[in-house]
C-alpha cells in the first residue's frame, strides 16, 4: 500500500515537467554559466581576473609558483555594453588555423569549468579613471593582434603572456602592479626570471571581490 502511495505522488502533468524544465534551463542561460553569487552587477573595467586552469600549463605554474594558488590572469573590459576579459593564454587560439595571441572573451568562458577549477576578482583601490584607462589599453592590443609571447621575454613587448599583458597595461597608467616582485625559477624545463600571478596578486592595492 505504501509503494503504490509512493508512486501516486511521483505522478504529475506533463505540462507541469515541462514547465519546470523550461524554468530551469531559463535560470541556467541568465546565469550564463558563471559561478553561482558572481558579481557581475558590481563590477568595474580594470578588475583583474584570476584563474586555476586545469590543463598541464596551469598545473606546472602552480607546482613552481609557491606563493601563489593562480595560474593565470586577466582584465575586465566593457565592449558593447558586455562585461568581457582581455587576456594572453596558450592552447587557446580562436579557430584551428590560428596562432594563439590576445583574446577578448565572455566571462563565463574565461571561468568555464573545464578551464577553472577555482578563481577570483580583484580590485585595484585606485582612480577609477585609471583602471578604465587600462582596460581600454588592453583592447587595443586585443585588436592590434599581439601574438602570445611563448618564450615568455618580459623584455620583449611585441609577443606578451597573461601578467605581461596586465603589468604592462597599468604600467601605462603610472600603476607597478608587481612592485618590482619577479619570480626566479630554476628546474627542468623552466629556467628563468618570470612574472606570476602572484607577484601580482600581492600588490598592496588589491583587495577581494569575489573568489569560488
Amino acid at each position: 500500500m505504501a509503494r503504490h502511495r509512493a508512486s501516486q505522488r511521483m505522478k504529475f502533468p506533463l505540462y507541469t515537467l515541462i514547465l519546470f524544465l523550461f524554468l530551469a534551463s531559463g535560470c541556467r542561460k541568465k546565469e550564463g554559466g558563471l559561478p553561482a553569487g558572481f558579481p557581475l552587477e558590481s563590477l568595474q573595467e580594470g578588475d583583474l581576473v584570476f584563474r586555476r586552469g586545469t590543463g598541464l600549463v596551469s598545473r606546472a605554474v602552480v607546482a613552481a609558483d609557491k606563493a601563489g594558488s593562480y595560474s593565470h590572469t586577466g582584465i575586465v573590459v566593457k565592449e558593447n555594453n558586455r562585461w568581457k576579459v582581455v587576456h594572453a593564454v596558450p592552447g587557446e587560439p580562436d579557430g584551428e588555423e590560428n596562432p594563439d595571441r590576445i583574446k577578448m572573451e565572455e566571462l563565463d568562458l574565461f571561468f568555464h569549468k573545464k578551464r577553472a577549477t577555482t578563481g577570483a576578482v580583484m580590485r585595484l583601490s585606485i582612480s577609477p579613471t585609471l583602471c578604465r584607462r587600462a582596460a581600454c589599453a588592453a583592447i587595443r592590443l586585443y585588436r592590434a593582434g599581439i601574438l602570445f609571447d611563448h618564450q615568455y621575454n618580459l623584455n620583449d613587448t611585441s609577443r606578451m603572456y597573461c601578467t605581461e599583458l596586465i603589468d604592462f597595461v597599468y604600467r601605462r597608467q603610472g600603476i607597478d602592479l608587481p612592485e618590482g616582485r619577479i619570480s626566479r625559477i630554476s628546474v627542468p624545463g623552466m629556467s628563468g626570471n618570470y612574472l606570476f600571478p602572484s607577484d601580482i596578486q600581492q600588490n598592496a592595492l588589491l583587495y577581494l571581490i569575489y573568489y569560488f
